[in-house]
């Protein structure tokens, strides 16, 4: 049987983010989806499953979506905004192997009407949503990704002596999704250990993109066998393999 991590990693190759979708979650898929979205919420972050019809709304201007009515609402407590992105990946990928469409979503989206339907602590914060519904497959395109060289500032040469477990966790974390397509981040190596530097605020949801990218290395290690922990040293990720 599939291994959940291996379902997570075969389903980041075929994620894309769709705005345009054909049907809302029906309530069997609106319920398993909810219950996975609590199994994998946790001290620091939590996601909250919902379906309004007064949150997406279609927009003028790129950045609506259309079509369904269910998201994610991804709550983090005050600095732990990387887990947010973390598990919000997780929520993604498991939508896309069930065959679901979803689209991370910032700013276009009535936040303040999220915040009705939700119970936020003191310590909480709303940092986006995350779309999801049934959608055409054949009308929804992917994006472009930074090359291997730009987010390893490696040249590829340099990039190929790199252990095969590493040069799979960099070519998944390249495809992860940002906030913009801006890929905020740059993945730095210390022996067996990587880093996801912060390069950028990127519109406020730097550290949310880097989680995503977090889940991605992990998937790409755990593709060759290597499983591992996150650290955070002065607030940079770093990834450490404990079975190499």
């Amino acid at each position: 049987m599939e291994s959940l991590m291996e379902r997570w990693y075969n389903a980041a190759g075929r994620r894309i983010s769709v705005r345009e979708y054909s049907h809302s979650l029906n309530k069997e898929l609106f319920s398993e989806l909810k219950d996975f979205a609590a199994d994998i919420s946790n001290g620091e972050a939590r996601l909250v499953l919902l379906s309004k019809s007064n949150v997406l709304k279609p927009m003028l201007f790129r950045g609506g979506v259309s079509g369904t009515k269910c998201f994610a609402a991804v709550i983090a407590k005050k600095g732990s905004r990387y887990m947010g992105g973390y598990i919000g990946e997780a929520f993604v990928l498991e939508c896309t192997a069930m065959g679901l469409g979803t689209c991370w979503l910032g700013a276009s989206y009535k936040k303040s009407t999220v915040k009705q339907y939700i119970n936020l602590s003191p310590e909480e914060t709303l940092v986006c949503i995350i779309a999801v519904g049934e959608y055409n497959r054949s009308g929804s395109k992917s994006r472009k990704h930074k090359s291997l060289e730009q987010i390893t500032c490696m040249s590829r040469d340099e990039f190929n002596e790199l252990p095969t477990w590493q040069q799979d966790a960099v070519r998944c974390a390249r495809i992860a999704p940002s906030a913009m397509n801006k890929q905020p981040w740059e993945l730095e190596f210390e022996n067996d250990n990587m880093f996801v530097v912060n390069i950028s605020n990127n519109f406020g949801y730097g550290e949310v993109d880097c989680g995503i990218a977090m889940l991605h290395i992990e998937l790409g290690a755990a593709h060759n066998g290597v499983c591992g922990d996150w650290e955070l040293e002065s607030g940079t990720p770093k990834f450490i393999p404990v079975n190499i």
